[in-house]
């Protein structure tokens, strides 16, 4: 979970064209589906944008965001940049296993079945805040990790909020 502000991004045009070689994300057009930070310190989004990660698109985010991704920020209350690199690889992979295997829609109670979301705050004086980003952790329920397909999930994403852009 990454407990740390907010850090000026690092990310570079050529990090971005590699996203769209690998088809991870598509080339500016008339449409600016992406847009790169200006001398932002944090996240500053125009309107109509979100703060995405390149780990993000890498994982299987994608833009459009599918319904069923839209639907669960909604239902836990979170934004996109509250997730992190190996939530994300999760909620993609569900939706492949439904849609590609199983020939369903995502449906959330399978979700629920399957998964948890733990939120990470952090306790300023009196108040609990959520973090800015990274603090809401998805992992498998203990019980049910031997009925879902194993998945490699990096042990470390050290850096990966320093590569943040806007969709």
């Amino acid at each position: 979970v990454s407990m740390e502000p907010w850090c000026r991004s690092n990310i570079t045009p050529q990090r971005l064209e590699g996203l769209i070689r690998c088809g991870l994300l598509r080339p500016l057009s008339t449409v600016e589906e992406w847009r790169l930070p200006s001398d932002e310190d944090k996240p500053s989004p125009p309107k109509g944008y979100v703060v995405s990660f390149a780990l993000f698109h890498e994982r299987g985010f994608t833009v459009p965001a599918h319904k069923f991704l839209r639907g669960l920020l909604e239902y836990y209350q979170v934004e996109l940049q509250h997730l992190n690199p190996n939530g994300v690889q999760h909620i993609a992979t569900f939706v492949i296993l439904c849609e590609g295997f199983l020939g369903i829609s995502p449906h959330f109670n399978l979700w629920w079945y399957f998964f948890a979301i733990n939120l990470s705050k952090k306790r300023v004086g009196k108040q609990e805040l959520s973090m800015p980003m990274g603090c809401a952790s998805i992992h498998l329920r203990n019980n049910r990790a031997n009925d879902y397909p194993l998945m490699r999930l990096s042990t470390s994403n050290k850096g990966w909020h320093s590569q943040w852009f806007y969709v």
